[in-house]
């Protein structure tokens, strides 16, 4: 049953405290009010709890992704040193796997251990192939990078191909049960999107948090209403990660709703007696997915509320198609549920931010413009996180539209569409690597879905569906927080337990 089967995957007697246990470790190293070596023996404890349950770093990653702007700091030798908390929680967790599978390496013998993991890898190597082509297009957009960005285009590798690539590969090694990676993911977004609301209700907790690495204010007045950014630098990458986290919690959520239980593994179940319900789990994801659709709201991102429209769209459809036997009705009944969701979206959106023309739908059409010029000069792309060294008239390659100077979009760092974005950071091969993992993702996924009636199948099916019509206006995956949401959808369409 749907309920006993999250209650059993996310309420294990060891897992679960363990895994609080060491993303509470990861707060306190973050904590500048500490005293450093307090801070560094919460490090130490995270790792040695890592080294015993794997799965409990991992959970912190995903956590912790969201604060990419608010780095944990340190000072020594002269200088401050910044620790993305994602970055140092995937970089231990990634040294304790290889410290257990080292040991177990030398008990199991040399021999049959290389003999094992070489049949291994011929198995795999065709799977793999979409993900060595995307490290490919990364390693070529660091080669094409202008001098004064390689640096830029260094970390960007590293924060958005090497690791998410490292992230995806952990998940995968070590097991984690899709349940778990949706409820970190779900719960991810509840927090991030609790401090975004209570920003808008007049109480900022991101001071106590760290200091963000971000130029803008926290509550941004434009088009006559207050956006949030929670710990973020732009409402934007709130209705970013939201929509995603959010659609995943809520497909799991309908299981509290529900007269029918439906697994995440094998179809639709009978329906239990009430008193033998176990609503733990599933009221977990309402929660989680009430609180991402509030963050969602007061992000005022029209992209975002478009976004989740269609997400919920998606999850209705889905519903409908569980629960009707009548396939003539639920076309009909799907129909008819999109036009009224997406009606209602775009009139919310005209009526609270002004019409079409409004907002930077103008800013947006420039600067998709002017990445198609780069584009037709540079066809292998610019290279990672340097659209800004082009676009910027500083650095004397822009091909900037005038309407643009002397406002916000000078600045862009990116041309808000998702093909775009991908072409001019990592070229047609990532493009090309991208497409391959997303027709897999979506071929995975459907054939859950239909064939299962499978929840978390349909929720992963929404967050990228959602995530995809945003990103054809905004951005999709260059940035940590989306890349790791990114490889954890892909790794719960590929899991069936």
């Amino acid at each position: 049953m749907l309920a006993s089967s999250l209650s059993q995957r996310l309420m294990r007697p060891a897992l679960l405290p363990t895994a609080a246990v060491t993303a509470l470790c990861l707060v306190c190293f973050s904590a500048g009010v500490l005293p450093v070596p307090l801070r560094l023996a919460a490090l130490a404890l995270f790792a040695l709890l890592t080294l015993a349950q794997p799965v409990g770093g991992l959970v912190s990653v995903i956590l912790t992704a969201p604060l990419y702007l608010m780095p944990a700091s340190l000072e020594g030798a002269g200088r401050t040193w910044l620790f993305p908390l994602h970055e140092i929680a995937l970089l231990i967790t990634t040294a304790m796997v290889a410290g257990r599978w080292t040991i177990r390496w030398l008990q199991r013998g040399n021999l049959s251990a290389q003999q094992a993991w070489g049949r291994r890898a011929r198995a795999t190597g065709t799977a793999y192939a979409p993900h060595a082509l995307l490290a490919l297009a990364g390693i070529i957009g660091v080669t094409l990078a202008v001098p004064e960005g390689r640096g830029a285009a260094l970390r960007e590798f590293r924060w958005l191909i090497v690791e998410p690539l490292l992230f995806y590969a952990l998940v995968r090694a070590v097991g984690v049960s899709r349940m778990l990676l949706v409820g970190a993911l779900a719960l991810s977004g509840a927090w991030v999107a609790t401090i975004g609301v209570l920003q808008f209700v007049g109480l900022d907790l991101t001071p106590l948090i760290g200091e963000k690495r971000a130029f803008s204010e926290n509550i941004i007045a434009v088009d006559g209403v207050r956006r949030v950014t929670s710990v973020y630098g732009h409402p934007n990458n709130l209705g970013l990660f939201l929509e995603r986290v959010g659609s995943l919690a809520a497909a799991l959520a309908l299981g509290v709703w529900s007269g029918q239980r439906f697994s995440t593994t094998s179809g639709v179940q009978s329906a239990e007696h009430p008193s033998r319900r176990s609503a733990a789990a599933p009221l977990f994801f309402v929660i989680c997915a009430s609180l991402s659709l509030a963050g969602v709201i007061v992000s005022f991102s029209r992209g975002a509320w478009l976004g989740s429209a269609v997400a919920a769209t998606i999850i209705g459809m889905g519903w409908f198609l569980f629960r009707s036997r009548d396939r003539q009705a639920w076309r009909w009944s799907a129909l008819a549920l999109i036009g009224v969701v997406i009606a209602a979206v775009i009139g919310l959106a005209l009526t609270l931010r002004g019409g079409p023309g409004g907002g930077s739908v103008d800013a947006r059409l420039l600067l998709w413009r002017e990445s198609l010029a780069y584009l037709q000069r540079h066809p292998l792309g610019l290279g990672l996180d340097q659209f800004y060294y082009y676009h910027n008239p500083a650095f004397g390659r822009s091909l900037i539209d005038p309407s643009l100077l002397g406002t916000s979009e000078e600045y862009a760092a990116h041309p808000h569409n998702l093909l775009l974005d991908a072409w001019i950071n990592i070229g047609p091969l990532g493009v090309l690597a991208f497409g391959w993992l997303l027709l897999r993702f979506y071929r995975n996924a459907l054939s859950a879905l239909l064939d299962r009636c499978d929840l978390a199948a349909l929720g992963a099916l929404a967050a990228m569906t959602a995530a995809l019509v945003h990103g054809l206006v905004d951005r999709f995956y260059f940035v940590p927080d989306l890349a790791i949401a990114f490889w954890a959808l892909i790794a719960v369409a590929e899991r069936e337990h």
